[in-house]
């Protein structure tokens, strides 16, 4: 490990995280969505091992006119594909709630913060703010409890200064700062932030979050536990692996060219117009 480049070591720090390499020993089955063609399957091993990608069907330069190499692929946000990564996952987890929880609502709208109530430093309090998930009688009995769920990429430059159990504390602190204290005071509710990583590990409370609902959706199916935390496990992780793939190669938009300098142009525009 002394012998590698600092980014090569911590790629391979975060391949050891539990559940990032559960793909490469998933049967291919299409029902469960674990298919990827021969291009996708080569484009899977560069992401894992931070390889240069093939040149095929994809264009050396972004549209945002920066190199397209894996690490600003994964974090550009021209395209969609950044938010297609982080909808992805939860309406997948926004599924699995309903099996074993009432009330089940993507993007719930949050009750207003009355003027006179005093919350921590940070907090979000405007009017029409939403969380990703809200479901009742997940931790306790017909109390409703928040999730919101956010994907970052390790190697990116804000989080390359940090160790991975650092930058998985930093994103958790960070939604927890911006909604724990309005959503125990207001909405009267539990808030648990759902951290994962694009290389397929997940931050602390994520962890505990699909343990408790493995638990569940065992007790109500009368399955092995290792059973359903394997599948959930395996299905998000595909469900990562598969939108940073179409991320790699997806369309972008055909990238802008400045218009001609002034003092290039002819300022006769039947001229400029001839071809």
């Amino acid at each position: 490990m002394n012998e590698v480049s600092p980014s090569t070591q911590r790629q391979l720090e975060l391949l050891s995280e539990k559940g990032a390499s559960i793909w490469l020993s998933t049967l291919p089955l299409k029902a469960c969505g674990y298919v990827l063609n021969k291009q996708e399957f080569f484009d899977a091993l560069s992401l894992r091992y931070n390889l240069t990608l093939s040149t095929a069907n994809r264009s050396p330069l972004c549209v945002c006119g920066k190199q397209n190499h894996i690490n600003h692929t994964l974090t550009c946000k021209i395209g969609g594909y950044v938010s297609l990564r982080h909808n992805s996952l939860r309406d997948t987890i926004a599924e699995l709630l309903t099996t074993v929880c009432k009330d089940v609502e993507t993007e719930p709208q949050l009750l207003s913060v009355p003027h006179t109530l005093e919350l921590s430093n940070g907090t979000n309090r405007q009017d029409g703010a939403r969380l990703d998930i809200s479901a009742r009688s997940f931790w306790s009995p017909l109390d409703r409890a928040f999730t919101d769920v956010r994907v970052l990429h390790p190697q990116a430059q804000s989080n390359s200064d940090k160790s991975i159990s650092q930058m998985y504390q930093s994103h958790e602190k960070n939604k927890k700062r911006e909604y724990n204290d309005r959503v125990l005071n207001v909405e009267k509710a539990t808030f648990t932030p759902l951290v994962f990583s694009t290389t397929g590990g997940m931050a602390t409370e994520a962890s505990q979050f699909l343990k408790h609902l493995a638990e569940k959706i065992s007790l109500k199916k009368g399955q092995r536990y290792c059973d359903v935390m394997s599948f959930v496990r395996r299905r998000l992780r595909f469900d990562l692996l598969r939108t940073c793939i179409i991320s790699i190669r997806g369309y972008r938009g055909t990238r802008t060219l400045p218009p001609t300098a002034i003092s290039d142009l002819d300022l006769n525009l039947i001229n400029t117009l001839k071809p």
